[in-house]
């Protein structure tokens, strides 16, 4: 009688072989997906600190600006603009310097850093009960405003404060930090020497020497990420140090910038305002000082 064999039913387990070859397979997909997170995660914060760097520029050329046009307007036309412009060499040592008079009730005026650049001016301006000032504040109906901007330095501040009336009249209110992340400030000025109604050369303020000539300030701006990419951030670090960077405005060279490498994102910017009103004044005035 022939005897069958059983089946056997013993189960072999993974070799050793099999076993590195599914972790080494393991690894690599789980890499893979670490590689995906990294990304993401490292574009989601560089979209950050684009958006803030952007949402910076926007909110401090748009104060600016909109302050700086209103520079020189007069609601009651008879009132005397012989002084529109002056130089204030340090408005930190005079600070009433600035203000408007009774008889010289508009001007624009720059100050000096000490040292050099000039990182700050103040437009004064006559309301016409519809304008605010650098602060949001509505300014009554013929009343002269004077807002004085400045680059805070130590803070990295784009701060304003206003005098409403004329010298005194008023009072300074306090400082108000408006912008973040502003590294720094320049300002100079846009001439028309050769009488045409336009700028046909920019100029320091300190090597402006006919006031009645400007007819434009021009602002340029190096501003940061700041907070959306921290240097010292869990996320933050996932952005990589750039080396230090060299700006130009206005002749004035900041390099390397910043001189401690960061994660930051900066932009230098830089705008033209025209003053209509100063531009409007004189072609009206010819030979008005």
């Amino acid at each position: 009688m022939t005897s069958r064999r059983r089946p056997s039913t013993t189960i072999r387990g993974l070799g050793l072989v099999e076993l590195l070859i599914a972790l080494a397979i393991a690894a690599f997909l789980l890499w893979g997906l670490f590689e995906i997170y990294y990304s993401n995660v490292l574009g989601s914060v560089a979209q950050q600190a684009e958006a803030a760097l952007d949402d910076n520029i926007r909110t401090a050329v748009t104060l600016l600006t909109t302050d700086a046009r209103q520079a020189g307007y007069r609601a009651v036309l008879t009132e005397d603009p012989s002084q529109i412009f002056t130089q204030i060499p340090d408005n930190e040592a005079d600070p009433t310097a600035f203000l408007a008079t009774g008889s010289h009730p508009i001007m624009l005026a720059t100050w000096h850093g000490n040292p050099s650049p000039p990182y700050g001016f103040a437009v004064s301006f006559q309301s016409n009960g519809q304008m605010e000032n650098c602060l949001g504040q509505t300014v009554p109906y013929g009343i002269v405003d004077t807002d004085e901007w400045k680059l805070d330095t130590s803070t990295e501040q784009l701060m304003c404060r206003s005098y409403v009336g004329a010298s005194g009249i008023g009072s300074w209110q306090s400082y108000e930090p408006l912008v973040n992340n502003v590294e720094m400030m320049v300002v100079r000025f846009g001439l028309d020497t050769q009488n045409t109604d336009s700028v046909d050369v920019y100029a320091d303020p300190g090597a402006v020497v006919q006031w009645n000539q400007i007819r434009a300030i021009q602002i340029g701006l190096i501003l940061a990420s700041g907070d959306a990419a921290q240097p010292d951030g869990t996320i933050g670090d996932v952005l990589t140090i750039p080396a230090s960077a060299s700006y130009d405005l206005f002749g004035y060279i900041f390099s390397p910038w910043p001189q401690v490498p960061d994660r930051y994102l900066r932009v230098a910017v830089v705008r033209d305002v025209a003053l209509r009103n100063i531009v409007s004044y004189y072609r009206h005035n010819p030979g008005g000082q």
